[in-house]
């Protein structure tokens, strides 16, 4: 059989057994350094190579080979690679790592799966910031497991009006198809490495986010996981059938071809220069990098308020949930925009945009939403109503739906620590105190962020471990009560961190109905 992306076979047997976990598909065989043993770059998967291009992924084949599991496997095609040189571009992505504490000898631990953001169109479990490591040295009784999946036209893609495209229908979905794959195989195998296979939590940030709050709606994915923390997004990240004609369009032109017999018989690294010419059309946009998931009938509904809908039934509500955002998401895309006066005018255009495809009421309530923010600047208006729009109305709309079947439901909200003083607290702000890895000042000053020690990095962290290990976010220092549609409790995390009750008023109601119907696809492809 044609061998795991990078993982090299181990012939003669000479290699150290206390670090090798037989797996179905082979025995992997990782690196210890200090307390902690990690494995990279196990195939989770049979991979997505030849024929099986653009096809749902398939189980793993059995496999009694020996391993190298020490390197990192390949990483997803996308518009850039974020690795620092540590991994290469490949069509055989679909692989996970698994980070140990030896310091800890349970043999049930709780696992915590990271699904990484990108827009489902970039960046890679091998990108310096998603290395949990640090996360692995705090919670030695916790087990953490990070994944690849395909991105952008090679995990999201309509190819109903391309000739041969009617043998890839489930192609608007490969890349949640593919978690699910790497949650089945963390069922069948996980054991072995220490975890609990009953006790399995999935967390994400931006597009890792919008999948948490995906994958349970799936077919297939029930028993998978038992908690979900989205941190940011949900399903308001996806994009309707005829928005895939389009970006399918771009990348044939991109790629040169026409048919489907052509897009297979390109080479991995003329997919790799497509793929770049066509993101590099209008990378602010994401037209050119490709879709959000699709409503495509067959993975997900046609219908994203059906999706909301079933995050209020008893299928959901045995899910326990924390979902939640950060003051000023949506200026995470200032340096994006080339500074603050193309950013206004980016908030403008969508502002501008979304309002023609309301109906009367929703103009009514589009009209009174900005007028409860009269008294503020109209960039810190077109702000609020972006993040609102992209973030915050579609949170709660998903957890007084979860909340109100039954479901254990925790909202929060972080208004400190601020990322640069420029920004604030940005999209992706918490992410270098929750990993405990710093990350270049995104407005290009040449300085690292997130390195200020402050009490949020370590109540983040001792959170997320409580509440995958009981389902129950709450610290000895901080009770996170449940929320409710009725009074919202939200986790807020500020100079003072603490519950405080339905903290945007009346705003979300205003923004819910219209913000259902349209979601994040109604505006400029930011996010």
């Amino acid at each position: 059989m044609e061998q795991k992306d990078k993982n090299q076979k181990i012939i003669d047997g000479n290699y150290d057994k206390s670090l090798a976990v037989k797996c179905i598909n082979g025995t992997f065989v990782g690196k210890k350094t200090d307390e902690l043993i990690i494995w990279k770059g196990i195939p989770y998967a049979t991979q997505p190579l030849g024929k099986l291009r653009w096809q749902k992924a398939l189980p793993a084949a059995d496999d009694d080979g020996v391993y190298d599991a020490t390197k990192p496997g390949h990483i997803p095609i996308g518009p850039l690679n974020d690795s620092n040189g540590t991994a290469e571009f490949g069509e055989d992505c679909l692989v996970l790592n698994i980070y140990c504490n030896t310091s800890c000898a349970d043999t049930k631990k709780p696992v915590m799966v990271w699904i990484h953001g990108g827009g489902f169109c970039a960046e890679s479990q091998a990108q310096p910031l998603y290395d949990l490591s640090n996360f692995s040295k705090q919670y030695p009784d916790i087990l953490f497991v990070s994944i690849d999946y395909r991105l952008g036209f090679m995990g999201f893609m309509n190819f109903e009006r391309v000739p041969g495209g009617e043998n890839f229908k489930e192609a608007g979905n490969l890349g949640l198809l593919d978690q699910l794959e790497a949650l089945r195989w963390v069922q069948k195998n996980i054991a072995g490495f220490g975890g609990n296979p009953d006790n399995v939590t999935i967390f994400g940030e931006s597009a890792g986010s919008a999948s948490v709050t995906f994958l349970p709606l799936i077919d297939g994915s029930e028993g998978l996981f038992k908690k979900c923390i989205a941190q940011s997004a949900n399903i308001a990240y996806c994009d309707t059938m005829e928005h895939g004609i389009l970006v399918t369009q771009n990348f044939l032109t991109a790629a040169g071809c026409q048919t489907m017999d052509e897009l297979m018989a390109l080479t991995t690294e003329q997919l790799v220069e497509a793929y770049q010419t066509a993101y590099a059309i209008d990378k602010n946009s994401l037209l050119g990098g490709a879709n959000f998931p699709l409503l495509d009938g067959v993975t997900l509904p046609e219908d994203r308020a059906v999706m909301y809908g079933m995050w209020g039934d008893e299928k959901r509500a045995k899910i326990d949930l924390i979902i939640g955002s950060n003051q000023d998401e949506i200026r995470y895309f200032v340096p994006f925009e080339g500074g603050e006066e193309g950013f206004l005018n980016t908030l403008r255009w969508i502002a501008k945009r979304d309002r023609p495809q309301l109906n009367d009421q929703e103009k009514a309530m589009y009209d009174e939403f900005m007028a409860t923010l009269a008294n503020e600047s109209e960039g810190s208006r077109l702000e609020q109503y972006c993040n609102d729009i992209n973030f915050r109305a579609g949170n709660t709309n998903m957890a007084i739906r979860h909340s109100a079947a039954g479901g254990n439901t925790y909202m929060y909200f972080v208004k400190k620590p601020v990322l640069t003083p420029e920004l604030g607290v940005v999209h992706a702000a918490e992410l270098p105190f929750l990993f405990d890895n710093s990350l270049p000042d995104p407005m290009g000053s040449g300085k690292t962020v997130g390195t200020d020690e402050c009490e949020f990095r370590h109540v983040v962290k001792e959170m997320w471990a409580n509440f995958a290990r009981t389902g129950n976010p709450s610290t000895d220092k901080y009770e996170w009560k449940k929320f409710s549609g009725d009074d919202r409790q939200t986790m807020v995390f500020d100079d003072a961190i603490g519950m405080q009750k339905n903290i945007f008023g009346r705003r979300e109601d205003l923004m819910m109905s219209w913000a259902e119907r349209l979601g994040n696809g109604s505006s400029k492809r930011v996010c």
